[in-house]
């Protein structure tokens, strides 16, 4: 009985995973600016990497897999940000048109 519980579990934390990480594939697809296209990525990466992370640990069944997930959950969630961070200053120092898609604050 607790195995099929486990089962039901693991399968409903990774079809939501899978779809939320699908739904940011859709929204990179739509949008055509850039930080339009980050900002949908990079918020429901968060989002798909606990539910697949989740899932695996209640997969597992083991609490040896549980620091080796949480490790792997952390390198993803501070991966993320930086990365988006990087690739947003990179594009607003090289895009001349960046003015017409977003506005920009005046810096002293």
């Amino acid at each position: 009985m607790i195995e099929w519980f486990r089962f039901i579990l693991t399968a409903v934390l990774l079809a939501l995973g899978v779809g939320s990480i699908l739904l940011s594939l859709l929204g990179v697809f739509r949008f055509r600016f850039v930080m339009n296209r980050m900002h949908c990525a990079a918020i429901t990466d968060s989002l798909g990497a606990l539910c697949i992370v989740a899932a695996l640990a209640v997969a597992a069944g083991s609490w040896s897999y549980l620091p080796k997930l949480g490790l792997i959950l952390v390198f993803l969630w501070v991966g993320s940000p930086l990365s988006s961070h990087l690739v947003s200053r990179l594009e607003i120092s090289t895009d001349e048109t960046v003015s017409e898609h977003m506005e920009e604050e005046d810096t002293p």
